[in-house]
């Protein structure tokens, strides 16, 4: 059997279908985190959760895709918004149109409860002529696998004998952050806290970060190597693996502190009402409030970011939020930051979070610059709440998880890689690194490095390593210069500049590929490397002078 769970955006059927089917699926209180139908079977029932859609139209691509999957579905759970009953129950309607059998889940039922309103399930049941659900996950699990039971006789009942919205009036918090001027402040007040929590020296990110390199880069490496006689299998351990790949992990508790900042602005609904006050600003860049939901998403991987522009309606709008986003500094991008200016300042607080605000300012001058039709909002407005902190925990891990496979995985490998070409030489003999067949290679293109100020050529590997993966660079710079870059400020700013304005890693590429196309992606790629280059050279001159 094929179940479907379609409904409004934001109703929660992600939420549900992690819980029917033990999937860890990226759930948010936004328009656009579904942009494709996903599908799990669990015990002989294949769940599939669709985009979110508020009519069987065209309007947009993820109204497209779940029209779709529900005319192939045997079954439609159409999951609706307590909250916003009212308005979910007009696709309960169409739902039904299509006569396939219909069961109706209603999420977020304690918070209708708190506002003072009341549901009465079974007459809601008889009103619709369906089987109507407010119980926990599992035992909808569980009444779905026994089977349910859809002969439910309809009386003609109307809505207000079964259903009370309590307090519809916006809440003191709404009306806070509902305030064009209050949201960006305090957007702008807390990605500048997250920061400070994240790099500060006497704050637990850049404390526990030292801990991390101390227990990974120095202590366990030298337990592992003290026990080992060959000097190569020394050297791969110490600089190739603990030294590269580990280098990278050390920046797991920053990191930590990024995503449960942006984690929590998601959870408790700021990031919507953001989108909300953001609307009529980003109107005149030629962007809408739902880029709102990219940009912010652009801090921790551009990849997920370039996805939530698959339910824009205009293809014009999405290439153009596709353009500007790799100048939104990722989650990756942080280790490369730090690498390079934690040498030079005793405090990278404050330059660390001028690149991630200057990333945020480009993007949306770029956007201003470029042509083509706008996009209409059109997005629930999630009220604002306390996060909850299992959703915030299961989140956070989601992150973290990901994170740790990557640079087990990708970044090891590369890093492995990487040591073999830099300690052998087209001959295969164990050389010094200078010998070796990756510098004779990287010292053909380290030239379009020179007007950086920047002459090694293991620096201008590890910067051309970021168009494979962000994290490559301050892999790459562990690996090869443990004992430090030794550039001095202009170059290092220089070389920020660079991974700030370059474009983003395969990932991205991919979805890009995916999303706006192949021709399309490529002319990004190659304007984009061309402002990196550009724009480096000129900080450099600049903080030459």
């Amino acid at each position: 059997m094929r179940a479907v769970l379609a409904g409004n955006p934001n109703a929660g059927k992600t939420t549900l279908f992690n819980a029917l089917t033990g999937s860890n699926l990226r759930t948010g209180n936004f328009h656009g985190v579904t942009c494709s139908a996903s599908e799990k079977t669990s015990r002989g029932i294949t769940y599939v959760d669709a985009p979110g859609l508020y009519a069987m139209t065209n309007y947009s691509m993820e109204e497209v895709s779940a029209a779709e999957e529900i005319k192939k579905a045997d079954m439609i759970i159409d999951v609706a918004d307590a909250l916003t009953l009212e308005n979910s129950l007009n696709l309960t309607k169409k739902l039904l149109s299509f006569g396939k059998p219909v069961v109706l889940y209603i999420t977020k039922l304690n918070q209708l409860k708190r506002r003072g309103g009341s549901l009465d399930a079974e007459k809601l049941s008889r009103s619709l002529g369906i089987p109507v659900f407010v119980c926990p996950p599992k035992q909808f699990k569980k009444a779905i696998e026994d089977g349910i039971n859809f002969s439910v006789v309809k009386q003609s009942l109307p809505l207000e004998n079964c259903y009370s919205a309590g307090r519809e009036a916006l809440s003191r918090a709404d009306k806070l952050f509902y305030n064009r001027y209050f949201a960006l402040a305090f957007f702008v007040f807390a990605v500048a806290l997250m920061f400070f929590v994240a790099f500060h020296p006497i704050m637990p990110g850049a404390l526990l970060k030292d801990l991390v390199e101390l227990a990974v880069c120095e202590k366990l490496s030298g337990a592992i190597t003290g026990k080992m006689n060959n000097e190569a299998l020394i050297s791969l351990v110490s600089e190739g693996i603990l030294g590269g790949a580990g280098s990278v992990l050390s920046f797991l508790p920053q990191l930590a502190i990024l995503y449960l900042f942006l984690t929590l602005l998601d959870e408790s609904g700021i990031t919507s009402a953001l989108s909300f006050c953001a609307d009529g600003f980003f109107e005149k860049v030629n962007l809408s409030g739902r880029a709102a939901f990219s940009l912010i998403s652009g801090f921790g991987c551009t990849a997920a970011a370039i996805m939530t522009t698959r339910g824009y309606s205009t293809e014009s709008a999405q290439k153009r939020t596709i353009a500007v986003l790799p100048y939104i500094p990722c989650g990756a991008k942080l280790p490369v930051f730090l690498t390079f200016l934690a040498p030079l300042f005793k405090n990278p607080f404050p330059a660390v979070t001028c690149f991630y605000f200057a990333g945020l300012l480009i993007s949306i001058a770029f956007s201003a610059l470029l042509r083509g039709r706008k996009e209409d909002m059109l997005s629930e407005v999630t009220p604002i709440i306390f996060p909850q902190m299992k959703a915030v925990g299961k989140k956070l891990y989601f992150y973290l998880r990901s994170f740790i496979i990557k640079v087990s995985g990708v970044i090891l490998a590369f890093c492995i890689i990487s040591w073999l070409l830099s300690h052998f030489s087209f001959t295969f003999d164990y050389v010094e690194a200078d010998r070796s067949m990756l510098a004779a290679i990287s010292r053909a293109l380290t030239f379009l490095f020179y007007p950086m100020g920047i002459t090694d050529w293991r620096l201008a590997y590890a910067a051309l390593c970021g168009f494979i993966a962000k994290e490559n660079v301050a892999a790459t710079v562990g690996m090869l210069m443990p004992m430090g870059t030794g550039l001095d400020l202009a170059s290092a700013i220089s070389m920020c500049t660079f991974i700030l304005l370059c474009p983003a890693c395969v990932s991205a590429f991919s979805a890009s590929c995916k999303e706006a196309g192949l021709k399309f992606t490529l002319k990004c790629f190659a304007a984009q490397t061309a402002i990196a280059f550009l724009g480096s050279y000129l900080i450099h001159l600049l903080f030459s002078l």
